[in-house]
């Protein structure tokens, strides 16, 4: 039984460990979007930057700057970003609609620069001077965050948490649109069938109860359209006004369209 034991252990161990170096291993994402597995080397010097890639097989691949969408190097991402001094290889830090970045700054080997980039393309150096003024103007579209540092309660210390509540800003406004964008295309189904009725009641000879009908549809469509909800006493004072069997069919689809 102790030999059964050690044996799963040592399996478990070894598939643990193969696991890991499979995961780890490095890649590059071209602009295509085909992905090369193998040994990942940036190539800096010169200028025009690369990134070379050892497969399996000992093939050497390499790929410009411009080929490259991503590539992960000893599990840190890496991507093509302008930053100040042109086109480099940056290191993502933290990944959201503003992104955090890690540069090389001039004539330096180490990653101390530090830069934001949105995904809609606009972008800054993070300063060691002016850094509220900077910041508040870069930050301005989320008044909250923007504010917060214009007042000095947020910092150069504070900038991961800048960025969280930013992303956060930002995702909840998105969502408020898409949400808003949803209700308004709900709104404009309902409408267009009450539309319809409408129509078709209009171009009908007068009848008792015709002008009567048509405010209670006018009615009706100003709730829709302000999200209101319909009384039901509105919805049966319809229903008595329009009792033509020629009527039913738009009439059915309308008052479909408010449950």
């Amino acid at each position: 039984m102790k030999t059964f034991g050690i044996i799963h252990i040592l399996l478990f161990l070894i598939l643990m460990l193969a696991y890991q170096c499979v995961s780890a291993q490095d890649y590059v994402i071209t602009t295509k979007g085909d992905s090369i597995t193998g040994t990942v080397k940036q190539l800096v010097f010169g200028p025009d930057k690369k990134v070379q890639v050892t497969k399996a097989d000992k093939k050497k691949e390499i790929i410009p700057i411009f080929q490259v969408k991503r590539f992960s190097l000893k599990g840190e991402k890496y991507q093509p970003v302008k930053g100040p001094n042109g086109y480099s290889f940056m290191k993502l830090l933290k990944e959201g609609y503003v992104s955090l970045f890690a540069f090389q700054q001039e004539n330096q080997t180490s990653y101390d620069g530090r830069f934001l980039l949105k995904r809609d393309g606009e972008g800054t150096e993070v300063p060691n001077l002016s850094f509220k003024k900077m910041m508040t103007r870069f930050f301005d579209d989320c008044a909250s965050v923007s504010t917060r540092i214009d007042e000095g309660t947020y910092g150069k210390k504070e900038l991961l948490q800048i960025i969280d509540e930013y992303n956060a800003c930002i995702v909840g406004r998105t969502a408020e649109h898409t949400q808003a964008a949803t209700t308004r295309v709900e709104q404009v189904k309902k409408i267009n069938s009450w539309d319809a009725l409408e129509e078709k009641v209009k171009g009908m000879a007068d009848f008792d109860g015709k002008t009567n009908a048509l405010e209670m549809i006018s009615e009706i469509k100003s709730k829709i359209s302000r999200s209101e909800k319909v009384p039901n006493f509105l919805v049966t004072g319809l229903k008595g006004t329009l009792p033509q069997p020629e009527l039913q069919t738009e009439l059915e689809a309308a008052l479909k369209e408010l449950n």
